[in-house]
């Protein structure tokens, strides 16, 4: 009976040793496959930083990232959810542009501070054969730098570009010039003179005029109300339009004087 036990307690242990050791080999097999896929995770993961490192590098480089701050490619005045939307096209160096902004600030200011409309600023550069250094699209990169680093410094900066635009034909304002009306908005200088030296928008600032060119946008200032374009660039044709647009919502406008302007806005077009 001895010999029977201690032979039946040898097969046990070998049987237990063998499953221990089976066990063991699993757990190793599951290791090893578990270290293999967290590793090819982990090459994954490090290529696509390294491509989108890369991709961004590249974009810098041609200065096609777009500012931050904008919405679906527009900088907004107002509120996001206001029953009317002013889209205004305009070129820096476009006089009739600098006409129908002095001449509908005070409208545009009441309608989006009392919520009935936004506006949304498309500064396109399509006019840069009017002046010797490409003024359009170098005034229109340092404004999308200040939208990019002080948006609420961006209203006072385009302002202050349109009192200070200078005459179609020759120079435009420096690059030193654009710095300082920035800063004087309330960018960071540092910063917004790197962006404006560099022309670190010139990517976007060519795609946006692209852009408006193919969704035919040919002139400036070109403005629309709730998509249908005005025929004349005036604060009366405006108001009319934003009134019907308003009265259309179930809603009205507040009272405002707007800056009086004598002609109706002139339109600068772009050579096809």
């Amino acid at each position: 009976m001895t010999n029977a036990r201690n032979a039946r307690n040898a097969r046990e242990k070998a049987a237990a040793m063998r499953a221990e050791a089976a066990r063991r080999e699993a757990r190793r097999r599951t290791f090893i496959v578990t270290v293999s896929v967290i590793a090819a995770l982990a090459v994954l993961i490090v290529a696509g930083v390294i491509v989108q490192m890369a991709r961004q590098e590249s974009l810098e480089a041609s200065g096609s990232t777009p500012p931050r701050n904008l919405t679906n490619g527009t900088f907004v005045q107002g509120k996001a959810d206001a029953p009317v939307t002013i889209t205004i096209y305009a070129d820096f160096i476009c006089p009739g542009c600098k006409m129908f902004e002095e001449s509908t600030k005070a409208q545009l200011d009441a309608w989006t501070a009392a919520g009935v409309a936004k506006v949304e600023h498309r500064t396109i550069a399509l006019l840069d054969q009017y002046s010797t250094d490409d003024y359009s699209s170098r005034a229109t990169n340092a404004a999308a730098a200040v939208i990019d680093l002080k948006p609420d410094s961006y209203l006072a900066f385009q302002q202050a570009l349109f009192a200070n635009q200078p005459a179609e034909g020759g120079p435009g304002l420096p690059d030193s010039t654009l710095v300082e009306l920035a800063t004087a908005a309330g960018a960071p200088e540092a910063k917004v003179r790197d962006a404006i030296e560099k022309r670190s928008f010139r990517g976007w600032v060519a795609s946006a005029a692209e852009e408006a060119s193919k969704s035919g946008i040919h002139q400036t200032p070109t403005v629309l109300v709730n998509g249908t374009k005005l025929e004349q660039n005036d604060p009366a044709s405006l108001t009319t339009a934003v009134e019907a647009a308003a009265k259309a919502a179930g809603t009205t406008l507040p009272t405002v004087s707007p800056t009086p302007s004598p002609t109706a806005s002139p339109s600068a077009t772009k050579d096809e």
